[in-house]
């Protein structure tokens, strides 16, 4: 592979440029496959630009930088990491938005081979990447295919395999056994998570770019669902491992009782959506649901979250720029 059809690497940045930082570290020091990065901040309000920028620059010393100061180039062409690029978004256009708008940026200018999506509070093992594209290409109509997540603070703990989705409630959550059969692809996934996901431009073509009406939450679900009745199966690469900070993105590390209102409100959004969407006879199930939700918010005092949830089962959905 050369650098014309490098793999390239989406990272959304949202408020969170330190992550960034140590996210881009660790793609940095990955040898071959040759990665473009692509940096899409989204509309942050912390400065995390210019903090990114003057990063590369003193990271990148030797690379060739374009006027504006948004692109590096390695003077080693086609060895590991050829370039990276800063975007800087409008407007806040969530997870799945930002993504789409990396990769359709990067198609206008290369004709990469795939597409790595990633938050950006991760951090790549070595092999990451070339075993992510190994797993990918074994399998035959591959859709999307993920990576094993690793605890951040316990990297010999594992946080994510892959996601299972309950339909009849709405959810999905982490699975965390690995096969029993060993190997290096796993098949029976519902779909992999949505922190490190690698898809080719056939899947691209089509299945289209992720939902941006999701926002947060349940877009890999979907976009995985929408391969599935195209004849692709998601994949998970059980070489590429990555640790993760999961939550830091929403503020709601810590589990349930920590939780963000952001998280909060996308959480019941994205259930209701995909529900309607793929599975609408589960809806007065998931319905239902959310009304434990509220009981169990009130039972912990909770009363403007659970204010939020009702209102939330009861509005119309938002559509994209509707946040």
């Amino acid at each position: 592979m050369n650098a014309s059809s490098a793999i390239c690497a989406v990272v959304v940045n949202w408020n969170g440029w330190r992550d960034t930082i140590g996210c881009v570290d660790s793609l940095l020091a990955l040898g071959n496959p040759p990665l473009r990065i692509v940096l899409c901040d989204n509309a942050s309000t912390d400065g995390s630009v210019s903090e990114l920028a003057q990063y590369l620059s003193t990271r990148l010393p030797q690379w060739q930088t374009e006027p504006d100061g948004m692109s590096w180039t390695s003077p080693r062409c086609g060895e590991g990491v050829v370039s990276v690029h800063l975007l800087r978004m409008p407007q806040n256009l969530g997870y799945a938005g930002a993504l789409n708008e990396g990769i359709r940026w990067s198609r206008e200018r290369w004709a990469p081979k795939g597409f790595w999506l990633l938050n950006n509070d991760v951090k790549a093992e070595p092999g990451a990447l070339a075993a992510l594209v190994a797993a990918h290409d074994s399998v035959p109509r591959a859709g999307i295919c993920g990576s094993v997540l690793l605890e951040w603070d316990d990297p010999p703990c594992i946080q994510a395999v892959a996601g299972v989705h309950r339909r009849w409630l709405g959810v999905g959550w982490h699975d965390t056994r690995l096969p029993a059969h060993g190997g290096d692809v796993s098949l029976a996934v519902d779909y992999p998570v949505g922190a490190s996901m690698y898809v080719d431009t056939a899947y691209l073509d089509a299945v289209g770019p992720m939902d941006p009406c999701y926002f947060l939450y349940c877009e890999e679900m979907d976009w995985a669902e929408r391969g599935r009745r195209l004849g692709y199966r998601p994949v998970v690469a059980l070489a590429s491992r990555l640790r993760h900070k999961e939550g830091a993105s929403t503020g709601s590390r810590g589990g349930v009782r920590h939780k963000s209102l952001l998280s909060e409100r996308y959480g019941v959004t994205s259930r209701l959506r995909i529900t309607r969407k793929f599975w609408p006879r589960y809806l007065p199930l998931v319905w239902a649901s959310l009304l434990l939700v509220i009981l169990d918010r009130l039972a912990h005092g909770e009363i403007a979250r659970a204010r939020l949830v009702l209102r939330l089962m009861f509005s119309r959905l938002p559509e994209v720029g509707d946040r």
